[in-house]
């Protein structure tokens, strides 16, 4: 346990995350927090897509809350992919998790719901973490905003939603990436975080719907 830290749910577990990769942080209960609430008539089960899941928090709180639904989980670094599903068993959820690039990744059923914490900043912006794990989480170095939006588009039903938490000054890039891949974002949630530094969690459907 050296290298990882407890993280107290709000429900009385505890799961674990990495030293060195990136903090939880108040996104994740913003993300589940919304989702919940736009959510909160759907008592039927539905299946639900986590693109980057990390060390599986978002997915494990979604489950629990709501432990009809099926949730699987994507993740392209595999120690967050081991991690991820001993943290199920430590949350007694029952979550998939799989190791998977979503630049490729398309599922032959798609899904109802699809929920990402995505990396905020585009790989030429800003100061890079030397830790490559932090770096990944943070940066687009392994995928893009429109990488993101075109797995989105492939793994989403028709009448499906995804939401997407990012910087609020990227709302412009949300939009124009969203419109070249035939999505639209229907609306926005704004998460206060700092002074200039808002974040958005958008809503997005396809933009035939």
């Amino acid at each position: 346990m050296r290298n990882k830290l407890p993280v107290n749910l709000p429900f009385g577990k505890i799961i674990y995350q990495t030293r060195s990769g990136h903090s939880i942080t108040t996104d994740t209960e913003f993300i589940v927090r919304t989702v919940l609430e736009k959510y909160r008539k759907q008592s039927k089960k539905i299946s639900v897509l986590e693109l980057g899941s990390g060390n599986g928090i978002i997915s494990i709180m979604l489950s629990h809350y709501c432990p009809v639904w099926q949730i699987t989980g994507i993740e392209i670094q595999s120690h967050y992919v081991c991690l991820s599903k001993e943290n199920a068993k430590l949350a007694d959820v029952e979550t998939t998790s799989i190791e998977a690039d979503l630049k490729q990744y398309t599922s032959k059923n798609k899904f109802n719901l699809i929920v990402s914490n995505p990396p905020y900043f585009p790989k030429n912006k800003g100061i890079i973490s030397p830790d490559i794990k932090r770096a990944i989480s943070r940066h687009e170095i392994l995928c893009t905003m429109e990488d993101v939006l075109n797995s989105v588009k492939r793994n989403l039903k028709t009448q499906g939603k995804a939401y997407l938490l990012y910087p609020e000054i990227r709302f412009n890039d949300i939009i124009q990436f969203a419109k070249k891949v035939d999505l639209k974002v229907t609306e926005k949630f704004i998460l206060n975080a700092s002074k200039n530094k808002n974040k958005i969690l958008v809503e997005i459907v396809h933009a035939e719907d």
